[in-house]
């Protein structure tokens, strides 16, 4: 192999770490309230505990930048030429992006959950799994009543789908250098991967559902809620 070739690939795994281990939330917060958001809410340093601790423009902030650490190294995987390697550049970078965002080394490895981080990569490489996870996400919600846990649920069976679906139109996506042939071998394990990853911060949400601790979401009740309150009025 082309030592440069490993060399980018080096240099990419570890930049997409080193910037996913940027944890948005807790420097923000830092910033604004010199309190670490982990102490604080569900603590999970992600954009919706940051939304719920310090208001909305806040939590979408920290959503926006949290989805460029998946953004930036996927655009980069898909632009620079690493020749017959570049389903390892699309893989690691996506990776440890992610890994960086959930183990983050200058936070001493306690970071989010990533879901920002997961689409800003997955809107590069295929747009059609964003719709598809944004689907599962809510269908399973809708059913169970649980998001957090039906979050890990949904991506692992979206990379499971991934496997078998064969359909070109599929598999077109946003990297100049990510054929179609390439994503549809290397986005499911790739996906699937990251299912693993989040693997370990996901299992105290599904034991909460037992406990009878994990926060339940009923997607529909604001709906019901004004219309109580406009019979209510009439």
């Amino acid at each position: 192999m082309d030592p440069a070739i490993v060399s980018g690939l080096v240099f990419l795994a570890l930049g997409s770490y080193l910037y996913g281990s940027i944890c948005w939330a807790i420097v923000i917060n830092w910033l604004k309230e010199r309190e670490d958001i982990r102490q604080h809410g569900d603590n999970n340093p992600g954009a919706f505990n940051t939304g719920r601790n310090l208001g909305k423009k806040y939590g979408i902030l920290v959503m926006l930048l949290d989805t460029t650490k998946g953004l930036i190294p996927a655009i980069i995987a898909t632009n620079v030429n690493f020749k017959e390697q570049q389903s390892w550049a699309v893989g690691l970078a996506a990776t440890f992006a992610l890994l960086g965002h959930c183990y983050p080394i200058f936070f001493k490895f306690k970071g989010g959950n990533g879901y920002s981080t997961i689409f800003g990569f997955m809107f590069i490489y295929n747009p059609w799994m964003v719709l598809e996870w944004g689907m599962f996400v809510f269908l399973l919600t809708l059913i169970f009543k649980y998001i957090r846990p039906m979050q890990l649920i949904a991506i692992t069976a979206t990379g499971a789908f991934g496997l078998i679906i064969e359909w070109s139109f599929y598999w077109r996506n946003f990297g100049p250098l990510l054929t179609s042939e390439m994503a549809m071998i290397t986005i499911p394990v790739m996906t699937l991967t990251v299912a693993l990853i989040q693997l370990p911060r996901f299992v105290p949400y599904f034991f909460g559902i037992f406990k009878g601790t994990e926060e339940r979401m009923f997607l529909f009740a604001p709906l019901f809620k004004k219309k109580e309150a406009a019979s209510e009025q009439e």
